[in-house]
C-alpha cells in the first residue's frame, strides 16, 4: 500500500519537471570538460599548496574564475532537483495562479544563493582535508558523515526541511516570504545533506558513481517522514529502507 502510494504521489506535481532537470545536470556533467570537475580543481589546488606553490593557486583561479562555479550549479542540477518536490507543491498550492511562477523563481533564487555559498565552504573544506589527510581524505569524510548521520542535529534539520513556512499570498509579503522560504529551506537542506555534497568532492576516480548513490540517499531520506531528532545507528536497516515505514514523530 505505501509503495503504490508513493509511487502515486512520483506521478503527480513537479516531479517529472524536476526528474527532468535533474537529467538534464547529469547531461551536462558528463559533457563538461574533465577541468570543471570540482574533485579535480580540489586536488590540483590541494597539490600545489602541499607542495608550497601558491602561485600556482592564483594562476590557476585568473585563467577561469568561474571554472568551479560553474561546475557546482552543475552539481546541484544533478542532485538537488528531487528534493524540491515537497516545497514546491506548497508554493503551487498556497499562491494564486498569477503569482505561483514569481513564487517559485524566488525560491528556486533563494536556494540557490545559499548553496552557492556553501559550496565555496564545501570546496574550501574539501582542499583543506586534502592538504590535510592525503589519500585518506575520503575515509575521514566517511566518518564524519556517519557521525553526522547519527546525531540529533541531523535528524532535526532534515525534521526542518520539511517545515511549512507562512506564505502571503500578495504584493510585497509574497515575494519576500518566498524567498525567504528558499534561504531558509535551502539552508536546512545543507544542515542535512553537507557530508553527502562533501564526498563526491573528494573523490576523483568514480566520481559519477559516488555522486549517483548520495543522490540516491538524499532523495530517499527526504521522502521519509519527520523522526525524533535522537542519536541512532546511522545506517538503515531492513525495515526502513522502504519510504513509511521509518518511525514518525508525534507530538
Amino acid at each position: 500500500m505505501t509503495s503504490a502510494v508513493s509511487a502515486n504521489a512520483l506521478r503527480q506535481g513537479p516531479w517529472p519537471w524536476l526528474a527532468l532537470a535533474s537529467l538534464t545536470g547529469w547531461v551536462a556533467l558528463s559533457g563538461a570538460p574533465t577541468q570543471m570537475a570540482i574533485p579535480d580543481f580540489c586536488g590540483s589546488v590541494a597539490g600545489m599548496l602541499s607542495q608550497g606553490v601558491w602561485s600556482g593557486v592564483s594562476l590557476t583561479l585568473a585563467m577561469d574564475p568561474l571554472g568551479p562555479l560553474l561546475a557546482w550549479w552543475l552539481m546541484l542540477l544533478a542532485m538537488m532537483p528531487l528534493l524540491l518536490g515537497g516545497p514546491l507543491q506548497l508554493l503551487w498550492r498556497r499562491n494564486l495562479a498569477r503569482h505561483r511562477t514569481i513564487a517559485i523563481v524566488l525560491f528556486v533564487l533563494g536556494y540557490l544563493l545559499v548553496w552557492t555559498l556553501a559550496g565555496a565552504l564545501l570546496t574550501l573544506a574539501s582542499i583543506t582535508l586534502k592538504v590535510l589527510a592525503g589519500d585518506a581524505a575520503v575515509v575521514w569524510a566517511v566518518l564524519a558523515a556517519l557521525l553526522w548521520q547519527a546525531s540529533p542535529a541531523k535528524q532535526m534539520s532534515l525534521n526542518r526541511c520539511h517545515f511549512p513556512p507562512r506564505l502571503s499570498l500578495f504584493g510585497w509579503p509574497m515575494a519576500r516570504d518566498s524567498l525567504r522560504y528558499g534561504l531558509i529551506n535551502g539552508s536546512w537542506c545543507i544542515a542535512a545533506c553537507w557530508p553527502a555534497m562533501l564526498l563526491p568532492s573528494l573523490v576523483e576516480q568514480a566520481h559519477g558513481l559516488v555522486m549517483f548513490v548520495c543522490m540516491l540517499w538524499l532523495v530517499r531520506e527526504r521522502m521519509l517522514p519527520a523522526r525524533p531528532a535522537r542519536w541512532h545507528w546511522p545506517l538503515p536497516s531492513y525495515r526502513t529502507l522502504l519510504p513509511g515505514s521509518a518511525p514518525r514523530l508525534t507530538k
